[in-house]
């Protein structure tokens, strides 16, 4: 039977995942902004763009190659050995982690809203202990929906409720951490009752840490010119001002689950054929990332200001830093298409953390300082400019790589 069928599921499947994810914080977003005021929203996403970071450093690189490792594992006890050791991994950096997260979003927080930045901030770190890269690695969004999706929206529906009830703007963090540590609690549960096995001792740690160091750095280096901007911007810029840009980076983060749910699902598909085949699907893959940058594009900078100053008029984004954002979203989703379909499979972690680590040097001073001198519009075209460099140091890699594998001298996979 022809894969095509089968990667159409999978693809149909997996996109159900990011239309619920991005479904779930728009319900609650118009309570949130109405409740927190300007400045508690803008420390809302700051407090979420340091929360990201945080799960980067959390996560060790396990969201970004678990799943290929997933899909090339030789049976469901070795899956459930690599589960195993992951949960190690994030459990033991949570616990140093999360400690100092709280500390950073206290700091950035506007006056009032300490600890709403700081759960945002929890929420937004805690994702990194969720299961849904397993799944997207075994091709098995159902068990996401059911388990994260589904009931992330639900919890949020109820959050709006009980917000605006009660006037609680806290509720709609807390919604989000209950909904991970439970989901992942019983999708834990599940997994390693049906394949036990040995748990990793403390000496282990080291050598499990080594093993993902590069991937880690890469991640780290791109949450960390991602999460740099939103609360600069807060520091730096009055209470509107700062709103504005939070909802134009909340619009951003939000598509950015697009993308990224893209290569989940049509990772397995890849890894499926081999030499120019494989070439092949690949660069049909970096085509679909790259129309989907596009559309992107046009959505945020066309649609975007009138969908927020209808649906968000508390803190409406205004067109020209959704504009930019725009252009940040279309090279990210090309890159995260060229790092995690094409170079990662073809064992070039390290040349990607490289190229990752130079643009984040160059970029993360760019965006302080544009946020400092042009505000928040500086700040924006700041990240679109880090984000761009890292598309094109990476761009130039994959080139190489596909060249290799259309002639190689491997048999196309049937």
């Amino acid at each position: 039977m022809s894969a095509a069928p089968s990667m159409r599921r999978r693809l149909l499947g997996f996109l159900l995942v990011p239309a619920i994810a991005a479904l779930s914080p728009i319900i609650a977003l118009p309570a949130v902004t109405q409740i927190a005021g300007p400045g508690g929203w803008a420390s809302a996403i700051a407090g979420e763009s340091i929360g990201t970071f945080a799960a980067i450093a959390i996560g060790w690189g396990w969201a970004t190659v678990g799943p290929a490792l997933i899909s090339i594992a030789g049976d469901a006890d070795e899956r459930a050995r690599l589960y195993r050791e992951s949960l190690v991994v994030r459990v033991s950096i949570a616990v140093i982690a999360l400690p100092v997260l709280a500390v950073i979003c206290w700091f950035v927080a506007s006056p009032g809203a300490e600890w709403l930045t700081i759960l945002m901030g929890m929420q937004g770190a805690l994702i990194a202990m969720s299961f849904t890269w397993f799944s997207a690695g075994i091709g098995d969004p159902r068990t996401i929906v059911i388990l994260d999706a589904a009931p992330r929206l639900l919890a949020n529906l109820a959050a709006a409720g009980l917000v605006l009830a009660t006037g609680i703007v806290v509720l709609y963090p807390l919604a989000g951490i209950i909904v991970t540590l439970t989901g992942t609690a019983v999708f834990t549960v599940r997994l390693l009752r049906r394949h036990p096995g040995t748990w990793p001792r403390v000496r282990d740690l080291p050598r499990l840490l080594r093993s993902n160091l590069a991937v880690a750095l890469n991640d780290a280096g791109l949450s960390g010119y991602s999460s740099v901007p939103a609360p600069v911007v807060n520091v730096t810029a009055v209470p509107t001002a700062a709103a504005g840009y939070a909802t134009a980076d909340k619009m951003l983060k939000l598509g950015q689950f697009i993308p990224m749910t893209l290569a989940n699902a049509l990772q397995a598909w890849i890894g499926e054929a081999h030499g120019p085949h494989r070439a092949r699907r690949m660069s049909i893959a970096i085509g679909l990332a790259a129309a989907t940058g596009l559309l992107g594009w046009a959505g945020l900078s066309l649609v975007g200001p009138w969908l927020t100053s209808v649906y968000l008029p508390a803190a409406p984004a205004p067109f020209d830093i959704l504009l930019v954002m725009g252009l940040t979203f279309f090279f990210f989703s090309v890159r995260t298409a060229v790092a995690r379909l094409v170079l990662f499979p073809a064992g070039q972690a390290a040349a990607v953390m490289r190229a990752t680590l130079i643009a984040t040097a160059i970029g993360i001073p760019l965006m302080i300082g544009l946020g400092i001198a042009w505000g928040p519009l500086g700040a924006a075209i700041g990240y679109a400019a880090t984000e761009g460099a890292a598309t094109l140091l990476l761009s130039r890699r994959c080139v190489r790589v596909l060249h290799d594998l259309r002639h190689s001298t491997v048999e196309a996979a049937p």
